[in-house]
């Protein structure tokens, strides 16, 4: 039985860590080019307009680690950055919210029915019944501070202006006042272009 509980107890341990210790991001990617990806050997980043997420990060610092981290991505699809006449381009768009989330744990108890014997010697017996109704405990609340968002890097042909290629992140986090670190980075971006056409 005491082995059964700790084999019970270590299972429910490891699937709270697994659960708790990091944040699901979900990654999509989408070829959009009629005529295949052939003819796309060289690129260079467009500029975003975009400044609805400076209210939390530093875009200066942002730019400059997602374009060393695309540059790293692409120079292993076998492509070729140039600045003067690209076969293409790649801009980006990013969106976050700060959320709240409340949280408050609830725990049910019983309180049984006991039977005391007519003898003092003997064990009390405890009798759950149908009448024996449970009593829900509101346990202490936590409010939550998360960031949720979303980032969408585009590759757009320069001679339509269509977007032929494009990769999107949908995530939510808990609130850390903390920038983007190089190594946050590196693991988004290299997620958005594993799906990358060589």
């Amino acid at each position: 039985m005491k082995r059964a509980f700790r084999i019970f107890f270590i299972l429910f341990v490891v699937a709270c860590v697994n659960s708790c210790a990091k944040p699901e991001f979900l990654y999509e990617s989408e070829k959009l080019s009629p005529n295949g990806y052939s003819q796309y050997k060289t690129y260079a980043f467009q500029p975003t307009t975009d400044t609805a997420f400076t209210k939390m990060f530093d875009k200066q610092n942002l730019q400059k680690l997602m374009s060393a981290a695309a540059v790293r991505e692409l120079s292993k699809k076998g492509m070729t950055r140039d600045t003067v006449h690209p076969d293409c381009f790649f801009t980006y768009r990013l969106i976050v919210n700060r959320t709240y989330a409340a949280n408050q744990q609830q725990h049910v108890e019983y309180n049984p029915n006991v039977y005391t014997p007519a003898f003092d010697n003997d064990a009390k017996i405890y009798v759950f019944s149908s009448d024996n109704k449970p009593v829900v405990y509101a346990g202490k609340m936590s409010i939550d501070t998360l960031r949720e968002g979303s980032l969408v890097i585009d590759m757009i042909d320069p001679k339509t202006g269509a977007v032929v290629w494009r990769s999107s992140m949908q995530g939510k986090t808990l609130e850390t006042f903390q920038q983007p670190s190089e190594a946050g980075v590196n693991e988004v971006i290299h997620y958005m272009f594993k799906k990358f056409p060589k």
